[in-house]
């Protein structure tokens, strides 16, 4: 069984799990204005201390792990990021009007293992909005077959220019507000976030029991139903479970018009008249990009504990071509099995399977 030892989240919604999860439940945030561009923001972060967000994030998560030094001499480091460097090297830009010349993806789990103590495997996975997710499948893999005995998965996705203006390009981003399946819906609102969480053999509440990643090789940026459904399904079967055992699914939920259409046709084609309840976190932190994998999986830990499951927000009129929809009161978390959707751009899919059992 492979095991959330713990975990930690620092997002627009506070600078702890504990926080973000009050904040939801008492008053969403909105997110900020930055020149016409609507963005979740963490409250006074840096660009120039990106190491530090990090290293914080992750001995957050060592803390609530409880590993002992000498556990963490040998454990994994999987780090999950669509940006990678970008912010440093943009902040470095305008303040001394060059480029970083060195931009080694790598040296960014060099760094934060050597701060921590990791002397153990560690790598960087990008692969688009599927970066935390891919490596907390990785990472179970790795464990399942004996490699590594315990790894922390980290999604990072920081402020960056790049990834802003880059989806603006493909007019994908929303004047207004995040409103996943909602007929009005006009697009993405990005955020920035970032989470680590531990996964090993010590016995907690909830267990990652599957995952699956599929590659759409039909489209760049167009999502084929079939192949979410099959991402869905495969994740399930390696779960040994049957998708009637699926108490909800955390969908991706985008918000952009095909996106959201695909995900709900996915949805009816594997599940039929016995789909589940359905959960959104973006409208609640945006669409943190390679990091959502980690931090929308930290922020559902964090609704564990609180008991409950949110409600979806900016749902509001049903969109009668996905014809899903979100849970829109808080519900009570009951024990079973979690289904998370994470679909990236290039085709890159994966979904995760968790199970939820208090102990």
């Amino acid at each position: 069984m492979i095991y959330i030892e713990g975990y930690a989240l620092i997002s627009s919604l506070g600078k702890s799990a504990k926080e973000s999860i009050e904040c939801l439940r008492d008053k969403p945030i909105l997110p900020l204005d930055i020149e016409g561009i609507k963005y979740y923001k963490i409250v006074d972060n840096e660009p120039l201390g990106y190491y530090d967000s990090i290293e914080k994030v992750v001995r957050d998560a060592i803390y609530d792990a409880k590993i002992s030094t000498e556990e963490l001499k040998s454990t994994a480091l999987f780090i999950g990021t669509s940006s990678a460097k970008l912010p440093i090297n943009e902040a470095h830009a305008k303040e001394c009007g060059v480029l970083l010349k060195e931009l080694y993806m790598s040296e960014v789990g060099d760094i934060i293992a050597k701060r921590i103590g990791l002397s153990g495997y560690r790598t960087i996975i990008s692969t688009a909005c599927t970066s935390s997710s891919n490596a907390l499948i990785q990472a179970k893999e790795m464990i399942e077959s004996g490699l590594i005995k315990r790894a922390i998965v980290v999604g990072v996705e920081l402020y960056n220019e790049l990834s802003i203006k880059g989806f603006d390009s493909f007019m994908l981003l929303s004047k207004n507000s995040l409103r996943p399946f909602d007929k009005s819906r006009d697009g993405i609102v990005l955020g920035e976030a970032l989470s680590a969480i531990v996964l090993g053999d010590k016995p907690s509440d909830v267990t990652l029991v599957g995952g699956a990643i599929c590659v759409d090789t039909g489209s760049i940026t167009a999502p084929n139903f079939k192949n979410l459904k099959d991402v869905m399904h495969q994740a399930i079967l390696s779960a040994k479970i049957i998708p009637n055992d699926i108490k909800l699914i955390k969908a991706h939920a985008t918000a952009s018009i095909q996106n959201d259409i695909a995900e709900a046709q996915a949805i009816s084609l594997l599940f039929g008249k016995n789909r589940p309840n359905i959960l959104t976190l973006k409208p609640y932190i945006g669409h943190t990009m390679g990091a959502c994998g980690t931090n929308e999986f930290a922020l559902l830990l964090a609704s564990f504990e609180q008991g409950i499951i949110p409600k979806s927000i900016n749902s509001n009129e049903i969109d009668e071509e996905c014809g899903v929809t979100p849970n829109l009161e808080e519900l009570v978390a009951k024990e079973g099995y979690y289904l998370l959707n994470y679909f990236g751009f290039g085709g890159n899919n994966s979904s995760l399977v968790i199970k939820y059992e208090e102990r």
